[in-house]
């Protein structure tokens, strides 16, 4: 997984509408979340999480924290309940 820096979040939604996010990444497993999740912790940022970008409207300004684009095929059980 890479994070890159100053990424145009507008194609990222389908209103094409939104600024830069301070940092991106693509989030294709578990793995690469908890990365995600980390560098944040150690950076002291905010975080957020997008899915397919429908139903969000991103403000010109941008996100002045770490987005993370889930882009992750397939479902799985955590856990089951009851147990």
């Amino acid at each position: 997984m890479q994070i890159k820096e100053n990424i145009l979040l507008a194609p990222y939604t389908t209103f094409k509408l939104g600024g830069p996010a301070k940092y991106f990444c693509v989030s294709e497993n578990q793995e690469d979340a908890l990365q995600a999740f980390e560098f944040a912790k150690e950076k002291g940022i905010k975080t957020f999480v997008l899915g397919g970008g429908s139903n969000i409207l991103v403000s010109d300004k941008g996100f002045d924290g770490l987005v993370i684009k889930v882009s992750n095929k397939g479902i799985g059980v955590l856990s089951k309940y009851p147990p």
